[in-house]
C-alpha cells in the first residue's frame, strides 16, 4: 500500500478515534463529583429510597420532610457530572427556611444510581418520571403540591418532563440548554476548539448508535418549554455562564408562555448562581415557591 492510499485511511481512523473518544466525554463526565455531601451533614432529618426506571435502573434518593409538617414538596433535580449531595449543599435552605417537603435523587450513572451512561438529558427524563412516581406511590399526602427545581441538565430535564406531568405546579429551572447538539457542538468549541464540521457531526452519529437511541441527540428543551403555560416558570442564568450563556437561556425563557420571569446573575458563573447572589437567592427561589405552591 503507498503511502498516498494509506494517508487517507490514516485520518479517517484518526477522525473516528477522536469522535469515539468526545462520545465517551458525553456518555461518562470526567470529573464525576464523589458522594460526600449528606443531609446530616447538615442536621436534616431524611429518609433513602430507591425506584425503578422504564428501562430498568435502579434509582436511588433522598426524602427530607418539612419540619414544620408542610405538605409542599419540591422535586430536585441535579446538573451533569454532579449527584443529588451537590444540589443539597445549595439548595436545603427550601427545606430550613422555605419549610418544603425534599426529594433529591440521583440521575442514572450519578452518585449513587445504577447505570453505565448519562446522556445529558436524553434518556434522564426516566430517572425524573421513576423519582415522582415514587414519591406518589410511598408518599401521597405529600404528592398533591409539587413544585420541580432543576439546576443546568436537571433544568433541561425539568422543561421537556412538566409537559408530560400537567399536575406539577411551578418550576424553578436554572441554566438550561437550549437544544442538545447545539450545547454539544458548543462545549466542544469553548473547551477544545473542535469544529461542529465534521468532527461533531461525526460524533453525534457514533453516539446515538453507542446509546441505541436515533433520538437520544433530539433533546431539546426549546421545543418543549412552550407547553408548561400556565403554570408558572422562574428562569435563572448566570451573566458569566459560557456552558449556557444568557443569550441561549433566554432564547429558552422567550419560548415559555406566561406566566414567567427571569433573572440573569451578575458575576455568576455555570451553576454558581446562588454562590454569587447569596441570600438574595434563597429569598428569591424561596418566595417564588412560596407564591406558586
Amino acid at each position: 500500500m503507498t503511502f498516498w492510499v494509506a494517508l487517507p485511511l490514516l485520518l479517517a481512523a484518526v477522525i473516528l478515534g477522536i469522535c469515539w473518544w468526545g462520545t465517551n466525554y458525553i456518555l461518562h463526565p470526567p470529573k464525576m463529583s464523589p458522594m460526600w455531601v449528606f443531609p446530616e451533614q447538615f442536621g436534616l432529618r431524611y429518609e433513602r429510597f430507591s425506584c425503578r426506571t422504564s428501562d430498568g435502573l435502579t434509582i436511588k434518593g433522598w426524602f427530607i420532610p418539612s419540619t414544620s409538617g408542610d405538605k409542599r414538596t419540591l422535586l430536585m433535580c441535579h446538573g451533569w457530572g454532579d449527584n443529588k449531595g451537590e444540589l443539597l449543599k445549595q439548595t436545603y435552605f427550601l427545606n430550613e427556611t422555605g419549610g418544603f417537603n425534599l426529594l433529591y435523587f440521583d440521575f442514572r450513572s450519578h452518585g449513587e444510581s445504577e447505570g453505565d451512561i448519562t446522556t445529558v438529558g436524553g434518556q434522564e427524563t426516566m430517572d425524573f418520571d421513576a423519582a415522582l412516581a415514587w414519591l406518589k406511590e410511598n408518599k401521597p399526602e405529600y404528592a398533591e403540591t409539587i413544585g420541580v427545581f432543576g439546576l443546568s441538565m436537571g433544568a433541561a430535564v425539568t422543561c421537556v418532563s412538566l409537559p408530560n406531568h400537567p399536575d406539577l405546579r411551578c418550576a424553578v429551572v436554572e441554566s438550561p440548554f437550549s437544544h442538545y447538539q447545539e450545547l454539544v457542538r458548543r462545549w466542544a468549541w469553548e473547551t477544545m476548539s473542535v469544529p461542529h464540521f465534521p468532527l461533531i457531526m461525526i460524533t453525534l452519529r457514533l453516539l446515538r448508535m453507542r446509546v441505541g437511541d436515533p433520538k437520544v441527540d433530539s433533546f431539546n428543551p426549546i421545543e418543549s418549554i412552550s407547553h408548561i403555560a400556565p403554570r408558572p416558570l422562574f428562569v435563572i442564568c448566570g451573566m458569566m455562564d459560557r456552558l449556557m450563556p444568557p443569550e441561549d437561556v433566554q432564547r429558552v425563557f422567550d419560548a415559555a408562555g406566561e406566566p414567567k420571569q427571569i433573572w440573569m446573575v451578575p458575576g455568576a458563573y455555570h451553576a454558581k448562581c446562588r454562590e454569587a447572589a447569596g441570600m438574595e437567592y434563597e429569598t428569591r427561589v424561596t418566595g417564588f415557591f412560596t407564591r406558586y405552591l
